[in-house]
């Protein structure tokens, strides 16, 4: 297996980790927690795919659903659109599951904004991604 390969496997493998952290999240109603890990399981799973397209992803930061638009534009695909919905889906929810946050006039804890619903919600996302990632890196012969 070759260095771009081993990491996209890596990457996968690191969000199926991601996952089970979600859930446990998910189950010690630690919704934040949970949100966050969703969100780290499809930002990896994205970044499975990308390697497995022989692109290293190094530092991305927000534009993660841009590279991911100009590596796969020569094999687009309907799930891919998919994909960049629910990276920015997660956009609102990557530091407002970690930190407090001001939200009009007021300090918020991110167990105040985030709620049940968001986790169930974003547990669905990322359980999504990873399957597409799944298909795909087992498409290229990667798994």
């Amino acid at each position: 297996m070759g260095f771009y390969e081993e990491f996209a496997r890596r990457y996968l493998e690191e969000a199926l980790k991601d996952i089970k952290r979600a859930s446990k999240g998910y189950e010690e109603k630690d919704f934040p927690e949970c949100v966050f890990h969703a969100q780290q399981a499809v930002e990896k799973a994205v970044k499975a795919m990308i390697e497995a397209r022989r692109e290293y992803v190094y530092n991305h930061g927000p534009r993660l659903a841009s590279l991911f638009i100009r590596i796969f534009e020569d094999e687009w695909r309907p799930e891919f659109e998919e994909v960049v919905d629910i990276l920015g889906w997660f956009t609102e929810y990557y530091t407002r599951s970690r930190y407090p946050f001001l939200l009009r006039g007021a300090i918020v804890s991110p167990s105040e904004y985030i709620g049940e619903d968001t986790a169930v919600k974003a547990m669905g996302k990322a359980r999504r991604v990873v399957e597409i990632a799944r298909t795909y890196l087992r498409e290229r012969g990667v798994l």
